[in-house]
């Protein structure tokens, strides 16, 4: 009698637990349905924008970047302005609302809208020029009907370490941290070296479907986490706040890009920048709930 008495027991109080449990989901979804907000896969915005990025090489570099181009590449030559065409019409088909370029949204704004209209009027001549803001942003704008381009880029100061940088020798400090071996295990100037090469043998299109792989963004990406943010290390940190400025630099375009969308229309942001700043600038418009990101390869690889 006492073991049944027992079994009667446990029976009863897990039948207690279980129906304690049932009310708490039951008040769980009640709560939820009362305030739709607790749901993690709310879209709490009225509209949702899309963004994409032209990641491009420099049709006319300025060799401000670590590795320098060695191979030719002119963009005015009868063959490329053909190949731009293509490429061109490829990315009229995502229809873009906006086009957002790499020059300063603060100090080249108003001379390059003025330059626009200029050259939308036919008083301005762009068959010169290399840039690819002329090349891509003005005939993309002009090929959509666009009345205006957006200069979005932004600079960001240098806040870390003051060195006497004429003098500076990094491989020299790193040796002498034991950080050099670690900091260079990755031959990335190799990688840009034959990324560099192809532009010479594929066609524009083919060369910047490359180019804009994720897979080649983000291993091109991986520098900045392998190489540089290694220097200094327990010491200066120079390497850290050197990554720091460039994350900085691409916070503040996204934030012009955010200003400019407008969220009550469908709203179409291309933004056409050097490719290094393609995997930071995705992950910005992916995280962000106001933005569906648009891969360009839909538009390339067709």
């Amino acid at each position: 009698m006492r073991k049944m008495f027992l079994g009667i027991t446990i029976i009863a109080l897990c039948a207690s637990c279980n129906t304690h449990h049932e009310r708490a989901n039951q008040e769980n979804n009640l709560e939820q349905k009362a305030n739709p907000i607790s749901d993690p896969d709310l879209f709490v915005g009225k509209h949702k924008a899309k963004a994409m990025i032209l990641g491009v090489f420099h049709f006319d570099n300025p060799g401000l970047d670590s590795y320098k181009p060695k191979f030719p590449f002119n963009i005015l030559e009868k063959k490329r302005q053909e190949e731009l065409e293509i490429l061109l019409n490829q990315i009229a088909e995502y229809k873009p609302t906006k086009i957002l370029v790499e020059w300063s949204r603060i100090r080249d704004d108003s001379v390059a809208n003025e330059r626009y209209i200029k050259y939308l009027n036919g008083t301005f001549s762009i068959d010169d020029k290399r840039n690819e803001v002329y090349q891509l942003g003005f005939k993309l704008a002009k090929k959509m009907g666009h009345k205006r381009i957006y200069c979005s880029d932004a600079s960001a100061e240098w806040f870390g370490v003051e060195l006497d940088w004429d003098n500076y020798d990094v491989e020299a400090y790193l040796k002498s941290k034991g950080q050099y071996e670690k900091s260079t295990r990755y031959d990335f100037q190799s990688f840009y070296a034959w990324s560099d090469s192809l532009k010479t043998v594929q066609t524009l299109t083919e060369h910047l479907a490359m180019l804009n792989s994720p897979k080649n963004r983000l291993k091109d990406h991986q520098a900045y986490l392998t190489e540089l943010i290694l220097e200094g290390a327990g010491d200066n940190y120079v390497g850290a706040d050197a990554v720091a400025k460039w994350y900085r630099r691409n916070l503040r375009i996204f934030a012009n890009a955010y200003d400019f969308a407008d969220f009550d229309s469908e709203e179409r942001l291309l933004l056409i920048y050097g490719s290094g700043h393609v995997w930071q600038l995705r992950q910005l418009f992916m995280d962000s709930p106001d933005f569906e990101y648009v891969e360009l390869n839909e538009y390339l690889t067709k």
